[in-house]
């Protein structure tokens, strides 16, 4: 039997097993987190729901499109919404939500294969299959046919550093050159419901602020809980700033936009947010190593594009065989 394993348990990564799972592929995800899911992340707080990463999904390409389909009809996944009032300038479209947190539609994709949760990747070897290290913890090594590594890229060149590996220089070239935003996410707890209207968002209200939701208005937490990206010029500004620096003014703005009082609230960092630039193809793929590499740092922002990069990656390694 075939048998892979996929670094990373986000969109990509996940699709990636999917696709290989159903080509009859023994598949192991390997995450470093608690969970799968990676910016398409839901958290939990005192009984509130929370999106804190990726907030929804527009889907257009046909093999997107077959997943939806399986995840409407198994109620993983429903539209939110099409258009924010008052604002002709946002475009019109269907975005989908996940049913209880934009992780539901990658918890779908991942359940066909074995999950190691709680797994740092230390090392990557290539002997007569490739040999995954975990870095302390419980001192996991798996080892499996082919690899597949959906990290952000600066982390799979650090994982290469690690692991004194190295692709052609070309190829190497190219990954050097991607690079992403930063984001500053801030959640937490309401009072009161806020005073937005449906869907529950509000886009670019400042300079310093991307978006502002409320989940309970979104559909997904029964009580009123909120989500605020802060801009990628001010992320950037405070990245390395105390929560007390850099937090009062998102708060204060957050408060104005929901008309409801912040009672409890956290930070989260997303080092790599957005892809500013990418490696120039959806995927990378070396038959002779056995070795593929997915994610939004090769195709692009918006998570159809790492779902497609995750599918390519795995019809690559198929088509391979």
């Amino acid at each position: 039997m075939n048998d892979a394993l996929i670094l990373g348990s986000g969109i990509s990564g996940s699709v990636c097993a999917k696709v290989l799972a159903q080509e009859g592929f023994s598949t192991t995800i390997v995450e470093k987190g608690r969970g799968v899911g990676g910016r398409m992340a839901t958290r939990r707080m005192e009984g509130a729901r929370i999106d804190h990463g990726a907030q929804f999904m527009t889907v257009r390409h046909p093999q997107m499109q077959t997943f939806l389909s399986d995840w409407l009809s198994d109620q993983v996944v429903c539209p939110w919404y099409e258009r924010v009032p008052d604002r002709k300038d946002v475009p019109v479209g269907v975005r989908f939500r996940g049913m209880n947190g934009m992780t539901s539609p990658v918890k779908n994709l991942a359940s066909s294969s074995r999950i190691e949760t709680d797994f740092f990747v230390e090392k990557i070897q290539r002997e007569q299959k490739w040999v995954v290290t975990e870095r302390m913890g419980q001192g996991r090594v798996l080892k499996a046919e082919h690899l597949v590594v959906t990290f952000p890229v600066p982390q799979v060149l650090e994982l290469f550093q690690r692991s004194v590996f190295s692709l052609d220089p070309e190829t190497m070239s190219r990954l050097e050159k991607v690079t992403y935003t930063r984001c500053l996410a801030l959640l937490g707890l309401l009072a009161e419901p806020s005073g937005l209207k449906p869907p529950g968002t509000c886009t670019h209200p400042v300079p310093e602020v991307d978006w502002v939701s409320d989940n309970q208005i979104k559909g997904i937490s029964e009580k009123p809980a909120f989500t605020l990206h802060a801009s990628a010029d001010y992320s950037e500004r405070f990245w390395d700033a105390p929560d007390e620096e850099r937090c009062p003014f998102l708060i204060g703005i957050a408060e104005q936009i929901l008309s409801s009082k912040v009672m409890q609230w956290t930070s989260h960092r997303w080092g790599f947010a957005k892809p500013i630039v990418t490696f120039g193809a959806n995927h990378f793929h070396s038959p002779a190593q056995a070795l593929a590499l997915a994610g939004d740092g090769f195709c692009g922002e918006r998570i159809e594009n790492a779902f497609l990069s995750g599918v390519e990656a795995a019809r690559a390694i198929i088509g391979g065989l």
